[in-house]
């Protein structure tokens, strides 16, 4: 099993290649910017369609594999969309930004790979030194689900059926999981089966849970406040018990 999920990008890829929920709304907050920084960037789901629609982009991703495969990617866009798209090796808690831009992005629950609020802190902190006084910082997030927590560890969820890009054979996948509630980590592993060999792949990853309260109020402290919240991608309103957060900042 690895600890390093990323280096794999052809199985992220894989269990990710139908999630477009976050799609439109990132989409929506890019049109008519300049340029965006995205933190995080993985294998480029969402950098190279906003680049696609108009924008600059720069993106940032630890994992060296994970822009290999976004290089690859981008060799699919017109060339000048493909000119707008410029990736860098870099972690989003040190990165200092060589310029400032009208949208910073941390997509796709990044924050839950955050080990302690001072981390989320230093990432925030790069967050508000990149963006421009007059531009925004979106986010999503979840927060405590206990009907995820509660699952049998031993079980199998979201079983799905692919075939292997590489191997061309056919691999099952599914989840399983379990909560440490003292250092309130979620531990998620992907598990993929590979039908031919009956081999198997896990994944493991390890996501840090936060309360809304410490969050908005790192949040506050690195220099931002909220411009809007709410439960979903679709703008609902947060209400009673949300177990998930899309917000967008301005500096202060």
């Amino acid at each position: 099993m690895t600890d390093r999920p990323y280096v794999r990008p052809e199985l992220y890829e894989l269990e990710y290649c139908d999630y477009d929920e976050d799609m439109a709304f990132y989409l929506g907050l890019a049109a008519g910017r300049a340029s965006v920084l995205e933190l995080g960037c993985g294998t480029g789901r969402l950098t190279l369609p906003i680049a696609r629609a108009g924008s600059r982009v720069h993106g940032i991703d630890l994992e060296p594999a994970m822009l290999e495969a976004l290089a690859i990617r981008q060799q699919n866009l017109s060339p000048p969309a493909a000119a707008r798209v410029t990736t860098e090796v870099a972690s989003f808690t040190t990165y200092a930004a060589k310029e400032t831009y009208d949208l910073v992005l941390l997509p796709f629950n990044a924050i839950h790979h955050c080990p302690t609020l001072e981390v989320v802190r230093q990432v925030l902190d790069t967050a508000r030194r990149a963006v421009s006084p007059t531009g925004l910082f979106a986010l999503d997030f979840y927060l405590f689900d206990r009907s995820l927590y509660d699952r049998d560890p031993n079980g199998r969820y979201e079983v799905r059926t692919f075939v292997h890009p590489v191997t061309g054979g056919d691999l099952v996948s599914w989840e399983q999981g379990w909560w440490d509630a003292e250092k309130r980590i979620h531990h998620v592993v992907y598990v993929y089966h590979h039908q031919d060999d009956d081999r198997e792949e896990k994944v493991h990853l390890e996501l840090h849970m936060y309360e809304l309260d410490e969050l908005e109020q790192v949040m506050e402290e690195a220099g931002f406040e909220i411009v809007s919240a709410a439960r979903d991608f679709e703008g609902a309103p947060l209400g009673k018990g949300p177990l998930k957060w899309v917000g967008v900042l301005r500096p202060r």
